[in-house]
């Protein structure tokens, strides 16, 4: 016979009150953080200005071959993420674009309160409504989080794979854990997808892969289960990836020889690159004793993992709590079983999986990366994660939740968040002074320096080919990279009018770049141009020997 509990009025009520809780929660918080964008600015990113905005440009236009590596190193990047908002710029003015944008990733907050609600043990349901508020609420207003909300950095638009393959499993634990073996296996595919989806539109995501497969082997289920589900888990990953990344991996693989060109140019060794991995070496730790300081060197100087000044301790603290943690549920696991009892707030099993997944989302990210923005989903998942590890310690639950409560309220409050460059907001994405082109059928702008100049691109005429001459990517001289004979046939076959572009600090060695290839820049005719977005560019006309003009 089975022991059915009576639901009274009062109970149907709370749940009612609870579930009109949660839609408002869901409703305001991510209207607020579009508000908030708006007060910040428009996004005004360095990365903005050198690729974000060119590349789908590039990719609509079928201009990759069009231009010579204008976008510098990211030239070669996926463009397929970037496509949407670019499309949106266009079509709307711009804080309604950069307004969408921001919404889009405010939807972290509506994963991390439903994973909260999911894991949080809370008896009185509105109560629980608001706590798992709370925690995301702490959760996605992040030092690092705010600096990149409504901005085209994307770390935390593809935290949405993350944070959805995490709300995916934790919602249907009963079923991917102790369920039939079928739908347990569709559900890890699934969770695959998600997580995969993240990755396979911007590659560094693909330590939350790790993560959320390999979390699997830490699940609450039979040995055989947790192998199956972890194996399920990359089979979609891999299909996540081949669908939304496998078009521009094969193009590349076509084109240059290498599918992740130019990264790991030292294995695939195409010709039209340096034999190098291209590995950003920048913030790697120079010792095994800084990688296993890292958190605290972070909050100590945020710079060491990143361009920016900002303070967040989020993930400091989780770091500090997990082998705490870990080493109280070892040590209470044996009285729990005794006394049927859990220290926990939530159910132990599901404690244990999330917090594996975050420490080896961590792991992956510590030892591949060590750039902060990649971690930002981290940022948002730790303050959960923090509950669920103070959750197991052996204090009583009151005094659990007031330790619980007090930490997240002192990491928001030692917040602060960065930016990333805002500007005034205008009416369109980039807006700048058209400079004079006599001749745009038969002119050539070559890009100068290394500052970013891809945001000006698509305004200009489009029959214009932009030919860029130095970049991190390849110089007029580099012998050990390919592409510095297509600049050569591109620059000296070109028959025609030059331009030559550059932010006004780097015209000098813009001029350098030109006269490798027997190029005068003539400083008379040089127009100063103005754009929305930052500094700055010189648009100066180059001459070439008269003998070589047709």
């Amino acid at each position: 016979m089975t022991l059915s509990i009576p639901i009274t009025p009062a109970r149907r009520a709370g749940d009612r009150t609870a579930r009109l809780t949660a839609l408002a929660l869901a409703c305001a918080v991510p209207l607020g953080m579009v508000l908030l964008n708006l007060s910040l600015g428009q996004d005004a990113n360095w990365d903005l200005r050198n690729y974000h905005w060119y590349n789908p440009y590039s990719f609509l236009n079928g201009r990759f071959f069009f231009d010579v590596v204008p976008a510098q190193t990211p030239s070669f990047y996926n463009p397929t993420l970037d496509i949407p908002f670019f499309l949106l710029g266009n079509a709307v003015p711009a804080p309604v674009a950069y307004g969408v944008l921001a919404f889009v990733q405010s939807l972290n907050f509506v994963l991390l309160f439903a994973l909260a609600r999911t894991v949080l043990l809370v008896d009185d349901p509105v109560r629980k409504v608001w706590a798992a508020g709370a925690v995301a609420l702490v959760g996605v207003l992040g030092g690092g989080s705010v600096a990149q909300l409504g901005t085209t950095f994307h770390d935390s638009t593809v935290g949405l794979g993350f944070l959805g393959a995490l709300a995916l499993i934790a919602r249907t634990q009963d079923r991917l854990f102790a369920g039939p073996r079928r739908a347990a296996i569709s559900l890890a595919f699934l969770s695959g997808l998600l997580v995969g989806s993240a990755m396979g539109l911007k590659q560094p995501s693909v330590i939350y892969c790790i993560g959320v497969c390999f979390g699997f082997l830490a699940a609450p289920a039979a040995p055989g289960r947790r192998l199956l589900l972890a194996v399920a888990c990359g089979l979609g990953v891999v299909a996540a990836v081949a669908l939304l990344s496998g078009h521009w991996m094969w193009f590349l693989w076509e084109t240059h020889g290498n599918p992740l060109h130019p990264y790991y140019n030292n294995i695939f060794r195409s010709p039209l690159g340096a034999i190098s991995d291209y590995k950003d070496l920048a913030y790697q730790p120079k010792s095994v004793w800084e990688r296993l300081t890292l958190p605290f060197r972070i909050s100590a100087d945020p710079e060491v993992a990143g361009e920016i000044a900002f303070r967040d301790h989020r993930i400091l603290t989780l770091y500090v709590l997990f082998p705490v943690a870990a080493l109280a549920g070892i040590l209470a696991a044996p009285a729990s079983r005794r006394s049927g009892a859990s220290h926990a707030l939530s159910r132990p099993g599901i404690a244990r999986w999330l917090l594996t997944v975050a420490a080896l989302s961590y792991a992956a990210w510590a030892w591949m990366f060590c750039i902060y923005r990649y971690a930002v989903p981290l940022e948002m998942l730790a303050p959960l994660c923090i509950v669920l590890a103070l959750g197991v310690l052996p204090l009583s639950r009151a005094v659990r939740i007031a330790v619980t409560a007090s930490v997240l309220a002192v990491l928001q409050a030692t917040t602060v968040w960065g930016t990333w460059g805002r500007s005034a907001w205008t009416s369109n994405v980039v807006e700048f002074d058209m400079p004079v082109i006599p001749d745009p059928d038969r002119t050539m702008v070559l890009i100068g320096g290394y500052q970013p100049v891809g945001h000006l691109i698509p305004s200009f005429p489009p029959q214009i080919p932009f030919v860029r001459l130095q970049s991190n990517f390849v110089q007029p001289d580099s012998t050990d990279n390919g592409y510095s004979e297509v600049l050569r046939r591109r620059v000296m076959d070109h028959r025609g009018d030059y331009f030559m572009i550059a932010t006004v600090p780097d015209t000098d060695i813009a001029a350098d770049a030109a006269a490798f290839y027997g190029l005068t820049l003539d400083w008379e005719s040089c127009q100063v141009i103005h754009n929305n977005l930052g500094e700055p560019h010189s648009f100066c006309a180059v001459r070439r020997p008269t003998v070589d003009r047709q």
